[in-house]
């Protein structure tokens, strides 16, 4: 736990020296700061004709490896949670593309849930793999509070959509209809219900809200009780993390997990 604690506080030393260097130049006047390899594309919605913003995260050595394709990490929250993972990524895993997907203009997950992940399946994965050297057998889901509710959605609906999922203190009270269907995952039979083949991370905190806590716990004992031998899971409790501090270490530990597995 102390490395893992000195883990962020290197990056987060890192990322602010980086940005003071590139926020500079010589006339002492302030500039905006580019992230190195990073761009910001466009994506057109077929299903709502909308056109919306990935935020997407290149290797070093991307152009000069023309015969690799990467293993990508599709996340949520792009705006808040890109600049952790490409710190995490460029430490520990190096050789990763990460995607950050933008939610439906006016989403309400309650009711839209089916969209939104026709959205990723349909439009973002294509414009990816298209456009990309992505491997499509080696896709990661990471997704904390309602990102996470997201994912154990796709997890128990749509599983062959991502191999790996990371789920951070997953958001089940904040839609009824989504959570229903994550918790019929153990009620179907074996004989309906097809094999996962994923790896899944589970992690919160322990000063979460009890009733939440309730609700972590029965979906980790949920994964376990399906009895999948295609399923392997690794569950983390994040001593004194609340519902926002927990976040931090929650990235640390999940991408040091993920890394193993990439890796192997």
């Amino acid at each position: 736990m102390k490395n893992t604690k000195l883990l962020i506080l290197i990056i987060f030393i890192s990322l602010n020296t980086v940005f003071a260097q590139e926020s500079i130049v010589n006339d002492n006047t302030p500039k905006a700061y580019e992230m190195p390899r990073t761009q910001v594309i466009s994506i057109y919605n077929s299903a709502t004709k909308a056109q919306s913003e990935l935020y997407i995260k290149l290797p070093e050595g991307y152009v000069e490896n023309s015969d690799i394709e990467y293993p990508v990490i599709y996340f949520t929250h792009p705006v808040q949670h890109i600049e952790i993972l490409s710190a995490l990524t460029e430490n520990l895993i190096e050789d990763v593309i990460i995607v950050g997907i933008p939610w439906l203009k006016g989403m309400r997950f309650n009711d839209n849930k089916d969209l939104y992940v026709n959205f990723i399946r349909n439009d973002v994965f294509k414009t990816i793999e298209n456009n990309y050297r992505a491997d499509t057998g080696r896709r990661t889901y990471f997704g904390y509070s309602f990102g996470a509710l997201v994912g154990a959605y796709i997890l128990a609906e749509h599983p062959n959509t991502f191999k790996n999922f990371i789920l951070g203190s997953p958001a089940f009270g904040s839609s009824s209809s989504a959570t229903r269907k994550i918790f019929e995952l153990e009620s179907n039979t074996a004989k309906e219900r097809k094999k996962l083949n994923v790896n899944v991370f589970v992690a919160y905190g322990t000063l979460e809200k009890e009733e939440d806590i309730k609700g972590f716990e029965k979906f980790i004992t949920m994964l376990k009780n399906i009895n999948d031998e295609s399923l392997t899971l690794k569950h983390v409790v994040i001593e004194g993390g609340t519902h926002q501090t927990a976040f931090p270490m929650t990235a640390v530990l999940s991408v040091t997990w993920l890394s193993g597995l990439i890796k192997e």
